[in-house]
C-alpha cells in the first residue's frame, strides 16, 4: 500500500520439517520494521525485485516452526511477526451486523463486511492466503476486500483472553478455556469489535510466548516480516543470503 524497502533480514534459509515436507522460510525484514498492513506489499516488492515467488508465511507452517523442535531459535531475532490470515471479531454478545468495524483514536479504521454471516454471534471470521490486493484503502480507512465466501467461521470465539484449544482449519483458539499445556494456544485479544491480521510472536525478555494468538495488533504498530520460499526459489534466496552486504532497495508498488 506504500513504498516498501524489499530486504533480506535474516542469516538463513529456514528449513522446518512439516508434515512429511520440508518448507522453507526466511526473514526479510527484522523486528518493530513494517506496518501490519504492509506486510505483504513487503513480500511482493521483493518477489518484483528478484524474480521470486515468497508469499507471508502460512499459520500452520508459523505454528509448527514455533512449536516444534527447535527452528523457533532462527526466528528468535523476530519478536512478533504477522502470518498469513485475517481475524475479524465483534465485542462479546453483540451480533454481527453488515461490517466489522475497528476504531482507534489517531488510527485507521479497518472494516470488513460480515456478508452472509450478518446476525451471528460470538464467532470470529478468518481468511487464509491473503494478498496485497485484499487490502484496500479508502481516505483514512483501510477496507479488507474479502467475499464472504472465503470467510472461515470460527465458532465460541471467547469472550477474554486466555488458554483455549486451537480451531482444526484456522488454528485460531476458541471454546471453552483450558488449562496451559502443549496442545494449548493464548488467545491475546480485545474486549471490543476488531478487524485486522493475526500475529505470532517468539520470545520477549525471556518469557515463551510462542503459544501466543496475537489478535489485538494496531494498524500503525510494526512487526517482523517471515517469507515462505518454495523449494524453486530456495537457492536463489541462500545466493543472496549469502552476499554480502544484502542489498537494500525501495520498490514502489502502486497499490490501491
Amino acid at each position: 500500500m506504500d513504498t516498501i524497502a524489499a530486504q533480506i533480514h535474516g542469516k538463513e534459509l529456514i528449513r522446518l520439517p512439516f508434515r512429511d515436507q520440508t518448507r522453507n522460510l526466511v526473514v526479510l525484514r527484522g523486528r518493530n520494521s513494517t506496518g501490519i498492513f504492509n506486510v505483504h506489499t513487503t513480500v511482493e516488492a521483493f518477489n518484483a525485485l528478484h524474480g521470486t515467488n515468497l508469499r507471508v508465511v502460512p499459520h500452520d507452517v508459523a505454528d509448527v516452526a514455533l512449536n516444534v523442535g527447535e527452528t523457533w531459535r532462527s526466528l528468535a531475532s523476530c519478536f512478533g511477526f504477522v502470518v498469513d490470515a485475517s481475524i475479524a471479531y465483534e465485542k462479546p454478545g453483540t451480533k454481527l451486523g453488515e461490517e466489522i468495524v475497528f476504531s482507534l483514536e489517531d488510527e485507521p479504521r479497518v472494516v470488513l463486511a460480515t456478508g452472509k454471516y450478518e446476525g451471528e454471534e460470538d464467532i470470529a471470521l478468518v481468511t487464509l492466503g491473503l494478498s496485497a490486493k485484499d487490502f484496500k484503502k479508502d481516505g483514512n480507512s483501510v477496507v479488507l476486500d474479502i467475499s464472504d465466501d472465503r470467510l472461515i467461521p470460527v465458532p465460541n470465539f471467547p469472550s477474554n483472553s486466555g488458554w483455549y484449544m486451537p480451531h482444526n482449519r484456522t488454528g485460531i483458539p476458541h471454546g471453552r478455556e483450558v488449562g496451559e499445556s502443549r496442545d494449548a494456544r493464548y488467545l491475546n485479544k480485545w474486549n471490543r469489535s476488531y478487524v485486522g491480521l493475526l500475529v505470532r510472536q517468539v520470545d520477549a525478555d525471556g518469557c515463551n510466548l510462542r503459544q501466543y494468538a496475537d489478535v489485538y495488533s494496531k494498524a500503525s504498530w510494526k512487526h517482523a516480516v517471515v517469507a515462505e520460499v518454495s523449494e524453486r526459489d530456495a537457492a536463489k534466496i541462500e545466493a543472496l543470503l549469502d552476499s554480502a552486504p544484502t542489498q537494500q532497495t525501495d520498490r514502489n508498488l502502486n497499490k490501491k
